[in-house]
C-alpha cells in the first residue's frame, strides 16, 4: 500500500474541538492599590469629575472602579470609620463619595482642590442654641472634605462573584464580561471564528498526525510523535470549491496540508559516533525510548514540531536561493540544514509538495553559474561546503504559483520514489513496513513563498499528535502559527500549552465562571501549567485548542509513554 491509499485510508478522530482557556483566565490575576475616598456634595459632582480629571488624569485601566458611591454602597470598614469621625462636621445628608485611584495625590493639594464641593453643613435650629458656642475665628476657615482610604482592585473583576465580592468589602466596581478576556484572553468573536473553521476537518489532521507518529516510532528514528501543518486559506478555497459542487468539504482534506514531521531524535548522530538508530539497526521501537536519557533525547529540532515548521521555513526563505542539486530522494529544501540532511520518510516526502528531480534539471558541466553581487560571493566562495553547490535548482515552478489558482492533483499512485544505492538512507534500519512505497512529490508546492505573502509559518494551524514541550511551544510561537491543536489524550508532563488539570464535563463549559481546580490530578500529573499559546507578556500569541474525542473513541491509540521498571509511567518531552 503507497503513502497515497494510506492517507486516503484515515478514519478521522470523533470528538469536540474545545479552546485551551489562558493562563490568566484559569489564574485570574488580583493586585490591589491604595486609593482615596473623599466626601463631597452631590450637586457638585459633575464639576468635582472635571477638576480631578483636569489634575489627576486618571488611568483608563482603572476603568472598573464606580467613580461615586452612595454612603448605603460603601463598604462596612468606611462605614464604621465614617461613624467613629467624629471631627467631621453635621452636613445635611446630600453627599456622595468620590474614589481617587492610584497613583495618589497629596491630600492637602486634594483638600484643597475640593473645598468649593464641601458637602453643605446641615442648618441648627435657632431655638436650640450651641452649648459651647464656638470662638470666632478673624479669618474664615475653608470647609473641611472628609479623606477616607481603601484598597482597590488594579485588575477587572473576572467574575460576577469576585466582582461582588469586592464591592462588598473594597470599594463599589463594575463587572463587564468582555473587559476582562480583552486584556487575557482572545477576543471572542476571533476565538470562535477559528474554532469554527478547524472543527469538521480536525478529526482528520490529528489521526494523520498519529500516522505520521507511528511511522517515526516504527522506523527506530525517534518518539511516536507527529506534526501536521494545514494552510487554513487553502481550507477555505476547499470549502468554497465543496460549495459550488455540491460535495463534502472533507473529500478533499488532505489536500490543505503543507508539510508534515516526525520525531527523529535518535536518528542523528553526535560528535561522529553513530546514532541510537544505526546502534540498534533493525529493532523497532527503539530500545532507547524505553527509558529516559537526555543523552539519547536530543535536542528540541529534534521533535516533529520544529521538524515540520522547520520544512515550511525553510521553504518559504528559500525563494531565489542556489542550491546543490540532490537526488529525488532528498529534497532540496533540507539540503543545507543539519538537523534536516537525514532522509525525509514516505509520508514527509508525500505532503512536503516541493521540486522534485523530475522538475529540478541539473545544469550542464560547462554550464556558467549564476553571478553574485561581490558581498555574496565574497561569503559564497569563503565557504568550502556552499562553494561546492555549482548546480541551480530551478524554483521557478514553484516560484510562480498563484496561491488562488486551482490545487494540484494528487501524484499518480504508480510512481515510486527511487532510491539509490549511494544514498544514505539513515533511519531506514527495519523491515519497510506497507507504507514505504509512496508517491513521488508533485512539481510544485502548496507552501506560499515570501513573493506569495508567506512568512516563515504566519497564519498556518498546526495539529500534533502530543502536547509540545516548552521549548517547542516557544517555537511555535515564534513561527507566528494561528493556531495550535492537539488531542486530550495527548497531553504531557512537561507541556507547554495546557493551562489547568482536566475539570469534567469539559465540552462547552470552556468560558464558565468557575476557575478550574482540581489538586488531586495536579498531586497525580505532578506538572505545572504554563498555557505558552497566549500570555500577556508574550510577544506573539496563537489559538489554543484540544481535542476531546468521544466516550470509547481512540481506545485503541496508545500514548507513548515508556514504562519504567516500577511501573510508573516515563515523562518524555515532545
Amino acid at each position: 500500500m503507497n503513502v497515497e491509499e494510506i492517507v486516503k485510508a484515515i478514519e478521522p478522530l470523533k470528538g469536540e474541538v474545545v479552546p485551551v482557556r489562558t493562563i490568566q483566565e484559569t489564574r485570574p490575576p488580583e493586585d490591589f492599590a491604595d486609593a482615596i475616598v473623599a466626601e463631597v456634595n452631590v450637586k457638585a459632582a459633575s464639576k468635582v469629575i472635571k477638576v480631578l480629571d483636569a489634575a489627576f488624569p486618571r488611568d483608563a485601566s482603572m476603568g472598573h472602579l464606580r467613580r461615586f458611591a452612595k454612603r448605603t454602597m460603601l463598604p462596612d470598614h468606611l462605614l464604621q470609620e465614617i461613624e467613629a469621625d467624629t471631627s467631621a462636621p453635621a452636613n445635611n445628608g446630600q453627599t456622595i463619595f468620590v474614589v481617587i485611584p492610584p497613583p495618589l495625590p497629596d491630600v492637602e493639594s486634594l483638600q484643597e482642590l475640593l473645598a468649593p464641593f464641601a458637602p453643605v453643613p446641615r442648618r441648627r435650629s435657632s431655638a436650640t442654641p450651641p452649648a459651647n458656642p464656638p470662638l470666632r475665628s478673624p479669618e474664615p476657615q475653608p470647609p473641611q472634605i472628609r479623606i477616607l482610604k481603601t484598597q482597590v482592585p488594579i485588575y477587572p473583576p473576572f467574575t460576577a462573584a469576585q466582582g461582588e465580592k469586592w464591592t462588598k468589602t473594597m470599594w463599589p466596581v463594575v463587572f463587564n464580561p468582555a473587559a476582562p478576556r480583552s486584556t487575557v484572553a482572545p477576543p471572542p468573536q476571533v476565538l470562535t471564528r477559528v474554532q469554527e473553521s478547524i472543527r469538521p476537518r480536525s478529526g482528520f489532521y490529528l489521526a494523520l498526525a498519529r500516522k505520521v507518529a507511528e511511522e517515526s516510532k516504527q522506523t527506530g528514528r525517534g518518539r511516536g510523535v507527529g506534526a501536521v501543518i494545514v494552510d487554513p486559506s487553502i481550507e477555505d478555497r476547499l470549502e468554497n470549491q465543496a460549495w459550488r459542487d455540491d460535495t463534502d468539504s472533507t473529500d478533499r482534506w488532505m489536500d490543505a496540508v503543507v508539510s508534515v514531521g516526525g520525531d527523529v531524535r535518535y536518528a542523528r548522530s553526535e560528535a561522529g559516533a553513530s546514532s541510537q538508530t544505526d546502534l540498534h539497526s533493525g529493532v523497532a521501537p527503539n530500545p532507547a525510548s524505553t527509558i529516559y536519557d537526555p543523552d539519547l533525547e536530543g535536542g528540541p529540532d529534534l521533535h516533529a514540531l520544529m521538524r515540520a515548521a522547520e520544512l515550511v521555513a525553510r521553504r518559504r526563505r528559500e525563494e531565489g536561493d542556489h542550491l546543490s542539486q540532490y537526488d529525488d530522494s532528498i529534497l532540496p529544501v533540507i539540503a543545507t540544514d543539519p538537523q534536516l540532511s537525514t532522509k525525509l520518510s514516505p509520508l514527509e516526502s508525500h505532503f512536503l509538495y516541493e521540486v522534485c528531480g523530475q522538475s529540478a534539471n541539473p545544469e550542464p558541466e560547462n554550464s556558467v553559474a549564476t553571478p553574485l553581487s561581490p558581498k555574496k560571493r565574497k561569503h559564497e566562495e569563503a565557504n568550502p561546503e556552499i562553494a561546492m553547490a555549482s548546480l541551480d535548482v530551478n524554483l521557478e515552478a514553484t516560484d510562480s504559483v498563484d496561491p488562488l489558482t486551482t490545487l494540484p492533483a494528487p501524484p499518480p499512485p504508480t510512481a515510486a520514489i527511487a532510491i539509490p544505492e549511494s544514498t544514505p538512507v539513515i533511519g531506514y534500519v527495519c523491515s519497510p513496513p506497507d507504507f514505504w512505497g509512496c508517491s513521488s512529490p508533485p512539481e510544485t508546492s502548496r507552501i506560499r513563498t515570501r513573493s506569495q505573502g508567506g512568512y516563515l509559518c504566519t497564519g498556518l494551524d498546526i495539529y500534533l499528535s502530543h502536547e509540545p514541550c516548552l521549548c517547542c511551544s516557544m517555537g511555535m510561537l515564534l513561527s507566528r502559527f494561528r493556531a495550535v491543536i492537539f488531542p486530550r489524550a495527548g497531553r504531557m508532563q512537561g507541556g507547554g500549552i495546557a493551562s489547568e488539570p482536566v475539570v469534567h464535563p469539559t465540552p462547552g463549559d470552556w468560558n464558565s465562571d468557575s476557575v478550574a481546580e482540581d489538586e488531586q490530578d495536579d498531586e497525580i500529573e505532578g506538572r505545572e501549567y504554563y498555557g505558552l499559546h497566549w500570555r500577556k507578556e508574550l510577544n506573539w500569541r496563537a489559538l489554543g485548542f484540544e481535542f476531546v474525542e468521544t466516550d470509547g473513541a481512540g481506545e485503541d491509540w496508545e500514548v507513548d509513554v515508556a514504562e519504567e521498571g516500577d511501573g510508573e509511567d516515563l515523562a518524555f518531552h515532545a
